[in-house]
Order: C-alpha cells, then structure tokens, then sequence
C-alpha cells in the first residue's frame, strides 16, 4: 500500500509552508485584524499544499541532519519575509502621504489604532483601504502569487545559495517610500500649507480675528474639498505605484535566484 505523503514531500511542504509563512507575517492585509484567523490560517495550508502540487517539490531525507533543517527553516522564513516586505514598502508610502496630509488638516488629533501600524489617523486608514482596493481591482495580487509561486521554481528549497545583494535592492527600494509619498501628499499639502500662510497673515495683520478658533475647520474643510476634486489623480497615480509594486516585486524574485 503506498503511503499517501513520504518523508520526502512532508519535509517539502514543511519548507513551502515556512516560506508562505514568512510572506504572510510581512504581508499588511494578510496580517491584519480585518481577516479573521481562522481564514488566514486556511489560506495558507491551502496555497502551501497548492504549490506543492504544481511544482512537485521533495527533499531528501537521506543523511540530513536537525541543523540543516533548522537553517533551512529560518532560510525560507527570511526569503519570505522579504518579499512581503517589498509591498509593504509601497502601502507604507500611501502611509506616509496620508500623515503629511492629516498632519496640515489637523486630523491627528483624532488618531485610531491599528494593529498593523499602531496609531494611525482616520486619513491614513482611508488611504491604506485604497490601495487594498486597487490591489485586487487592477490584479497585482495576481503578479504577487505568481511571483510567490515562481520564487520556489527560481529558488528552489532546501538550497543554501543566497544572493545577499537583495538587501541592498529592499534598502535602495526603502527610498521609495518618501518619494512616492511626498508626490501624492505635495498637492494637498501645497494647499494647505498656502491656507495656513494666509491663517498666519491674517492674525498678523488682523489680531481682533480669532483665527486659531475658525482655522482647524478650515483647514479641515479645504482638505476633505481638496481629496474629493483630486480623488481622480489619486487613483491614476496609485495605480502607477501598483504597477511599479509588481514590477518591483518580480526584480526581487530574480535577485534572489541569482
């Protein structure tokens, strides 16, 4: 009677499933209250048994020993991690943009928690479900699976090669972040900065005028007057950053098989 799993595919699915694991605990959405756990846990034994079906992966178990187990472990929880922590890069950019917009509107007094980034303003929290949104709608996560599927083809488990320039490809990709951040917050951040110079001006020039009292909704009114004509460009523009986000995501799989 044969076995329904060998030693040889359990200690291959073992690595797949440390590898899936490793993506999903970088991975914001995947590791979020807003997907219960009982659903995150099933995705990945479900997508970790689907990559070991495609791509028939099987370790031997001839002569290997608990060290070279445990490294390897610790080997796909690392490549994991990385390729989670790129697309959090680009969600921690909408991120940034949505601070500096909420910092000028006067929003971060009223601050939320999120158990992904902690303190967060409403804005921010706006911002992060956008980008989530065109996540699926554009199909980037389609890119994403792919490339987390082509990452076991390109570097295959249980192989100690490891291309350490890929830290240097993440830390010059870290960048990006503010970059991309500052370029969707500069134009709502210009408004509001021209309205807190005028503000500034007019209790200058005017002191009988209150304006501490009449400038935080003010300066909240023009925000929210600003987002809405300018949701357009926000959208068009994060759909630029999404593509870039899988063609990013791609390179790393490349960088790491070399």
């Amino acid at each position: 009677m044969n076995p329904l799993i060998t030693p040889e595919q359990a200690l291959g699915i073992g690595f797949i499933f440390t590898r899936v694991i490793g993506i999903f605990l970088s991975f914001p959405l995947l590791n979020t209250s807003m997907i219960p756990l009982n659903v995150r846990v099933l995705f990945v034994v479900a997508f970790s048994f689907y990559v070991a079906a495609i791509m028939d992966i099987s370790v031997s178990v001839v002569n290997v020993s608990v060290l070279e187990i445990l490294l390897n472990i610790l080997k796909e929880l690392l490549i994991g991690f990385l390729l989670g922590v790129l697309v959090n890069i680009f969600i921690a950019a909408f991120s940034y943009a949505a601070e500096l917009i909420s910092y000028f509107m006067g929003l971060t007094i009223a601050n939320m928690f999120d158990p992904t980034f902690g303190q967060i303003s409403v804005l921010d929290r706006l911002f992060i479900l956008i980008f989530y949104l065109l996540f699926f709608i554009t199909g980037v996560y389609q890119i994403f699976l792919s490339g987390v599927i082509a990452s076991f083809e390109l570097f295959p488990v249980y192989q100690f090669h490891f291309n350490g320039g890929i830290f240097v490809y993440i830390l010059e990709k870290s960048v990006q972040l503010f970059v991309i951040g500052f370029k969707l917050a500069f134009p709502f951040v210009l408004v509001l900065f021209i309205t807190n110079v005028v503000l500034a001006l007019i209790n200058r020039l005017i002191p009988q005028i209150m304006v501490f009292i009449v400038g935080l909704p003010l300066q909240i009114f023009l925000g929210i007057s600003a987002l809405a004509i300018g949701s357009a460009s926000i959208i068009y523009f994060a759909v630029s950053v999404l593509d870039e986000t899988g063609s990013s995501f791609i390179e790393v799989i490349k960088n790491v098989g070399r």
